[in-house]
């Protein structure tokens, strides 16, 4: 597959008029996607190295707003847009997001956050000059045109919760084991930040917060499945099973390495002003649980091998651990954007079991 052309930064145009997009108004229905059936599902693009990582269920439009450059890239998801206004919009983006499939819960905000969801991206792949999807690339031209004042960057989970299983399947004893991963994508990942984004960041003024990564969700005995789903690429043999002969790949094992990760990543951006660490960790896992496991609110209960947390109920935590967004924290603890967001959370779950139910048990993340 051809790259994806970068995005050619150029003068910055006069604002237009603001574009509408589906938001935490007062309405009769909030919706956080379009509905399932509404479009076909979109082929993914050839994904990154490793090679085989196939994207979960694309649910957002990929039309860009009028105001941001046009682009040919297939790699990335802009928020959807929407025919109501919201009382809470600005003709700018509060906050600019970029990230790989985590991201979408930026999407409930409608304009307050400008969303760039980059399909299958690693945080390894943005610092790889030679990578298939030139994530890296498209993320610097983006901000170099936009120069937004507050960005957020998702990545890391694509490479500790899938492409770990992934070379344990493929490489067998010659893949690295849980430490050793860790200290590839975090030293990938802080040489494109040290390297690319801060020095970006200090000439433009910008405020960067890094994302960690979530805890996992996956139980052991669904590990399996999660990895033949995601991992999966048609007309290609199917990868061995994952075997604990090799490296250990247990909920333990995981837990620890996004623990050891987040803790190396806060360091890191500590050492630099424009950089700012964040995460909701603390407030997802079960403090009464020896395994500190994902509290079910988080979770998707209608399917044990999907990797993503619940949109509506992660949403008040991020926008409370991000300044930018901090002055939405009372809005959103309104009566009526609960009950907002919790019929588009019904509404995602009575899909999710309908789409369940048409594959046969055949579930798709």
């Amino acid at each position: 597959m051809t790259p994806p052309h970068r995005i050619t930064p150029s003068p910055r145009p006069p604002s237009p008029a603001p574009v509408s997009r589906s938001s935490l108004t007062p309405s009769p229905t909030l919706s956080r996607r379009n509905s399932f059936t509404a479009r076909p599902v979109t082929p993914p693009p050839q994904p990154p190295s490793p090679g085989v990582y196939r994207s979960p269920y694309h649910r957002l439009s990929a039309s860009p707003p009028a105001h941001r450059p046009p682009s040919s890239s297939s790699s990335r998801s802009i928020s959807p847009a929407s025919t109501r206004s919201s009382p809470i919009a600005s003709t700018r983006p509060t906050l600019e997001v970029h990230g790989d499939s985590f991201c979408g819960v930026f999407t409930l905000l409608g304009k307050r956050a400008s969303v760039y969801k980059y399909k299958g991206a690693s945080a390894r792949g943005l610092n790889d000059p030679h990578s298939t999807l030139q994530v890296g690339a498209q993320l610097l031209d983006r901000l170099e045109y936009a120069r937004p004042q507050s960005v957020l960057l998702m990545f890391g989970t694509v490479d500790l919760t899938l492409n770990y299983l992934w070379q344990l399947k493929a490489r067998g004893s010659a893949a690295a084991g849980p430490d050793e991963t860790v200290r590839k994508v975090l030293a990938d990942y802080a040489s494109f930040l040290a390297h690319k984004i801060v020095p970006l960041a200090e000439r433009y003024g910008m405020t960067v917060y890094v994302a960690g990564v979530s805890p996992p969700v996956i139980e052991d005995r669904f590990l399996e499945s999660t990895a033949n789903k995601y991992l999966e690429k048609q007309g290609i043999s199917p990868l061995p099973p994952l075997s604990h002969a090799h490296h250990p790949h247990d909920f333990a094992t995981r837990a620890n390495m996004v623990k050891r990760y987040n803790t190396l990543l806060a360091s890191f951006c500590a050492r630099h002003d424009c950089l700012s660490y964040v995460d909701i960790n603390r407030d997802l896992v079960d403090p009464t649980d020896p395994r500190r496991r994902v509290k079910r609110q988080f979770l998707d209960l209608e399917d044990p091998t999907n990797i993503h947390l619940v949109w509506e109920t992660t949403l008040p935590f991020w926008v409370r651990r991000l300044p930018p967004l901090s002055s939405l924290s009372s809005h959103l603890a309104s009566q009526v954007q609960i009950s907002h967001l919790e019929r588009s959370l019904e509404q995602y779950q009575a899909e999710k079991r309908e789409r369940v139910r048409r594959r046969s048990g055949v579930v798709a993340g």
